[in-house]
């Protein structure tokens, strides 16, 4: 197999968004660029540059609409939406991959290995009537991150002796079960929530101080690379309540980057 480098990795996850993109326009489907993504695209034109990965947002009813259809409708057997639904995938959101890629995480077991993505994080309506259900979202995220962990790999000595303990114990549980009760808090605080005005990323965050405003999610089609592609036009206020001061780079001490090995098949 040849090892993909970073570089590699961002064109292939260009060719994959070219296909997103082709599929929601000729379908209708709204997307948004989101998380790192937007924040790359607003402050660097582009990729972050130490960033590896794709991001998108979409409201629960668009990503339901891709989720049942980006398969019939994509216009190469390249890349392929995997889910937990069809144990194509032990996430709980969907990504769209490419098939001919395989990625290892190094925090997760290889026999979650999957090629390389563009992740899409369902926005459930959200308001605190939901807000219990937030906690119950938090112990099974938990549960699940220990029973998905590679136990012999710790970002300290103290998180592999937790591991060591705790993944053994867990390690029988159905993966693609928690995940599915994962969806299942999230769709039910979408219900409990129909009417309100802000939303949430519950199964990507679950926090109650990321909430977004609706109104912020007019389209716009923003500069990526040498790219266009669909995010929203409150891009400033979702960036200032996902990072705060998102304006200045972080010192390379802080960037926050993935640990995993590519290759193409």
């Amino acid at each position: 197999m040849e090892r993909l480098t970073i570089e590699d990795m961002k064109a292939i996850e260009l060719e994959i968004m070219d296909e997103i993109d082709r599929v929601c326009q000729a379908h209708g489907v709204q997307y948004f660029l989101g998380y790192g993504s937007l924040l790359g695209a607003v402050r660097h034109g582009g990729f972050i540059p130490w960033d590896d990965d794709m991001d998108l947002v979409m409201m629960r009813d668009q990503y339901e609409l891709l989720m049942k259809h980006f398969n019939e409708w994509r216009t190469t057997d390249r890349f392929k939406l995997v889910s937990y639904r069809d144990k194509s995938s032990i996430y709980q959101i969907a990504k769209i991959v490419d098939t001919t890629t395989v990625v290892y995480e190094n925090f997760v077991g290889k026999k979650a290995a999957t090629g390389v993505w563009v992740d899409i994080f369902p926005l459930e309506r959200y308001s605190d009537k939901a807000a219990g259900l937030l906690g119950k979202l938090a112990r099974v995220g938990l549960l699940r991150s220990f029973a998905v962990a590679d136990p012999s790999i710790g970002s300290s000595d103290f998180v592999k002796l937790v591991k060591r303990i705790v993944c053994p114990l867990v390690k029988n549980k159905d993966v693609y079960e928690l995940a599915k009760r994962l969806d299942d808090i999230a769709l039910r605080v979408d219900e409990i929530s129909r009417d309100s005005a802000y939303v949430m990323d519950v199964l990507g965050e679950g926090k109650r101080e990321k909430t977004y405003p609706l109104s912020l999610f007019e389209p716009i089609r923003i500069k990526f690379e040498d790219r266009e592609y669909s995010t929203l036009a409150g891009y400033d206020e979702f960036l200032t309540i996902e990072y705060g001061d998102w304006h200045t780079p972080p010192e390379e001490s802080a960037r926050l980057v993935h640990v995993m090995e590519a290759y193409r098949l």
